[in-house]
């Protein structure tokens, strides 16, 4: 049976994020709703390549966050294997994100990623404040 990796580890999150109206940061949804997405949207991210850019006045946004869905989901499940976790539920990913960064895995890519937002190397339509919230662990 194949499986769509995919919508297992949270394409509803990070679509809604960037694409549904309002986005999830204006919307009338919980704080604790609120707080999930942010978290598993700059997750996500740290696993992107050098770059990436989305501008939301062009006419394939909304295709553009698709892809770079999906680059973030094959690089977040390319890491899980080399951590030899298997799971891939939204949340279970989540979790074993969390464990990782609480013991200074994450390290490397937080930081390269710090370092990109003090760039023009990501633009991000996301408030500031949801883009940086994970410090390297020592």
């Amino acid at each position: 049976m194949e499986t769509n990796h995919d919508e297992l580890v949270g394409k509803p999150i990070r679509y809604a994020w960037y694409a549904q109206e309002p986005r999830t940061w204006q919307s009338a949804i919980s704080k604790q709703q609120k707080a999930d997405a942010k978290l598993h949207v700059a997750s996500m991210k740290l696993f992107l390549s050098d770059e990436f850019v989305l501008d939301t006045t062009v006419p394939d946004y909304r295709d553009r966050v698709v892809t770079l869905g999906k680059h973030a989901v094959a690089a977040v499940l390319e890491f899980l294997v080399q951590q030899m976790i298997t799971s891939r539920g939204a949340g279970a990913v989540l979790k074993h994100l969390r464990i990782l960064h609480r013991c200074g895995v994450l390290n490397a890519k937080i930081e390269r990623h710090q370092r990109l937002l003090q760039t023009t190397a990501i633009r991000d339509p996301a408030p500031r404040h949801t883009q940086d919230i994970f410090e390297p662990v020592v």
